[in-house]
């Protein structure tokens, strides 16, 4: 039952007229069954998985919370292992068992298909266990009390619009949510279905148009020019984007029908003036995730073990920071997949800020002695650009099949040339038409977001008419048959 289905929307209905109709006091439990009733619509006996993940977090977290700090770090390390033990089993099962042939069931609707003659990575398991370690890392800091009720603690972790991509919620944001008595809302509604459509507009006008031309390219690189795979590349960049801001736009949008406000995941990435400006508005709750959870404690623990006030004619502060921020990206690489490539990609992030942060008071001189106001609108579009650049020539490792696939690619870029490929003129009007939307979309909210909106206009008849537009194009011009979302196989 994937979003982009009309499935999911008639799902989606169903349990929205219901949860308005049920009491007050029923409604956190119709939610948890229409969410086990949607992970069901799947692979059905990686239920059993999650049940399981879900006993072993809500009763240790109980015994976490009231222990002596002394003995808290050494249970939640414990709990954190056996987290990760699970993860890792399902993520690497094929890598270390290759030639398995183990049956499991898909459904359709909730009816049985043809079986998956592989292990497959349950859907969402990677977001589940970073929510319960996350979960657990409050409760061991003392930030929140262990949830006491086995069916809110259920709701929080598989709350059917976050489940599959997230976002990772913190439990104090949305456990307090779950157990409020909400009113129906028309505002609520409106803004829900108005993010819904443009998560639609996203995925199937602008992610899955994209697809078409960048699996035609990255699929047969070493037949296509360096001009080709560089335009294969920034249609990649805004593929991925749209289609994982497609999916938060629509998991945001069904949530707030129930009056439920979810983290928005994402503002406006490539608009940012730096590497570390790209992470504080690229996938914004995993990449908070890791500067609080894993980023600041390990530089915080290197700083008190580092006493020497430098290494190497190298201040320890720039050590501190270089050695912790390049694990954290590799421990980002290695989440989204398994590969060369993916560690690859995570690790070059990490070069990038330590390379920022080594240079900062030299590129702060330099500045100065050029005139440049770090505030100027020029410097800022050039920052924009670099930046754009940079994060463009790691998402080579990230599409690329293998390291050396990447490699190749890369070489063609910048010694090859030609008149770029396309199959069809339309399709790539329509491609360049969907980026420019999304781009029009993204400068207006970044530089003029008091100025004149379409679908939050104060006339009725404007948002009326922004919407019958934006279905109408989604029709016309939409990709009906790109398949799931990327980050589903994470």
């Amino acid at each position: 039952m994937l979003f982009n289905s009309l499935i999911y929307l008639f799902f989606l209905s169903v349990v929205l007229v219901c949860y308005y109709i049920f009491p007050g006091r029923l409604r956190w439990i119709w939610l948890l069954i229409a969410s086990i009733g949607y992970y069901l619509s799947f692979i059905p006996i990686f239920i059993l998985l999650l049940a399981a993940i879900i006993l072993i977090n809500f009763f240790p977290a109980k015994i976490l919370a009231g222990l002596p700090d002394g003995k808290r770090s050494r249970f939640l390390a414990t709990i954190v292992v056996l987290n990760i033990l699970v993860l890792a089993f399902f993520k690497y099962f094929n890598n270390i068992f290759p030639a398995n042939q183990i049956h499991l069931y898909n459904t359709d609707v909730f009816f049985r298909v043809d079986p998956v003659n592989k292990m497959v990575l349950p859907l969402g398991l990677t977001y589940l266990i970073f929510t319960v370690l996350g979960y657990q890392i409050e409760v061991k800091r003392q930030n929140i009390q262990p949830e006491k009720h086995l069916g809110y603690f259920s709701l929080y972790l598989l709350f059917f619009p976050r489940m599959a991509q997230g976002p990772i919620e913190r439990p104090q944001h949305l456990i307090p949510q779950l157990r409020q008595n909400r009113q129906f809302n028309y505002n609520d509604l409106t803004e829900g279905l108005i993010l819904i459509l443009w998560g639609y507009f996203k995925k199937l006008v602008v992610a899955d148009r994209l697809a078409i031309y960048v699996n035609a390219v990255y699929n047969n690189n070493e037949q296509h020019n360096g001009t080709s795979l560089i335009l294969a590349t920034v249609f990649f960049a805004f593929q991925i984007y749209a289609d994982f801001s497609g999916y938060t736009d629509i998991a945001l949008g069904s949530a707030r029908l129930f009056g439920i406000n979810l983290t928005n995941n994402f503002k406006r990435p490539y608009l940012a003036t730096s590497i570390k400006d790209f992470w504080d508005r690229w996938h914004i709750t995993f990449s908070t995730w890791l500067r609080d959870y894993l980023f600041l404690p390990m530089a915080y623990s290197l700083t008190r073990q580092m006493k020497e006030p430098g290494y190497f004619l190298i201040a320890t502060d720039k050590w501190v920071y270089m050695i912790a921020i390049m694990i954290t990206f590799a421990v980002c690489g290695i989440w989204h997949g398994v590969g060369w490539t993916y560690l690859v990609w995570g690790v070059l992030f990490g070069v990038y800020l330590a390379y920022a942060n080594m240079t900062k008071d030299f590129n702060k001189a330099l500045r100065k002695k050029l005139h440049i106001k770090k505030k100027s609108q020029l410097y800022n579009y050039w920052q924009i650009l670099i930046t754009f650049l940079l994060v463009l020539f790691a998402w080579i490792f990230f599409r690329a099949d293998s390291l050396t696939e990447a490699i190749n690619i890369i070489v063609k870029v910048f010694t090859s040339s030609g008149f770029p490929f396309y199959e069809t003129l339309s399709g790539l009007l329509f491609s360049v038409f969907g980026i420019m939307m999304l781009i029009t979309v993204d400068l207006k909210r970044e530089f003029f977001n008091d100025s004149f909106s379409i679908l939050y206009n104060k006339y009725q008849f404007v948002r009326i008419a922004g919407i019958v537009i934006i279905v109408l194009t989604i029709l016309l011009i939409g990709v009906f048959d790109g398949g799931q979302f990327i980050y589903f196989q994470f």
